[in-house]
């Protein structure tokens, strides 16, 4: 067929796409991280309140990981990397009170600070917006393809354990893993 593997990572809409899951997470969030920590450090010389920190990185650090959080699987260890940062320059060290407190609203005494893998799995659950939504998608092809033998879309609407299917895209697994999470929760 005449078709060549690429060797280096592909990049589509600032995300680079590559087989190779070292490549994937260095060229994807080691290098974000890398910029967060540089940008982090310019604003900690500027003697901002708690509130005036949560506010830059509400505004200005979560923003450049939210896209890549909605689109690929987070590595291990990333949000804890990425959460050790955000805290360190929070607190200008280690941590004064507890996180959860951290993220509490002010009415609760916490600064509403952003939890971060609350974040991502709402990211990525709302592409089940996209996947029930009546327009049409190749990559909806994909997922059906992936879930036929379980019952398809179907199988969105059953008690299930992620570990009794086996499923190549950690994505959709991970997808699947905390949507069944969030309705075993909801059904309570």
């Amino acid at each position: 067929m005449g078709l060549k593997w690429p060797d280096e990572p592909i990049k589509a809409l600032g995300v680079d796409y590559s087989y190779d899951e070292k490549l994937l997470r260095e060229k994807n969030f080691i290098e974000n991280l890398d910029k967060i920590k540089k940008l982090i450090n310019i604003w900690s010389f500027r003697g901002l309140s708690l509130y005036g920190k949560v506010t830059i990185i509400k505004a200005l650090v979560i923003p450049k990981m939210v896209y890549l959080f909605s689109l690929i699987p987070t590595p291990e260890g990333v949000v804890t990397e990425l959460n050790r940062i955000l805290y360190k320059f929070l607190w200008k060290g280690t941590d004064k009170v507890t996180r959860l407190s951290t993220i509490n609203d002010s009415e609760k005494g916490g600064l509403k600070m952003i939890d971060l893998e609350c974040m991502i799995k709402s990211s990525r659950l709302a592409w089940l917006k996209r996947i029930f939504s009546s327009n049409s998608g190749t990559w909806k092809s994909y997922l059906r393809h992936l879930l036929a033998k379980y019952g398809g879309l179907f199988l969105f609407n059953s008690n299930f354990d992620v570990k009794d299917f086996s499923i190549r895209s950690q994505f959709y697994t991970e997808l699947l893993q905390w949507w069944s999470v969030f309705r075993e929760d909801r059904i309570k």
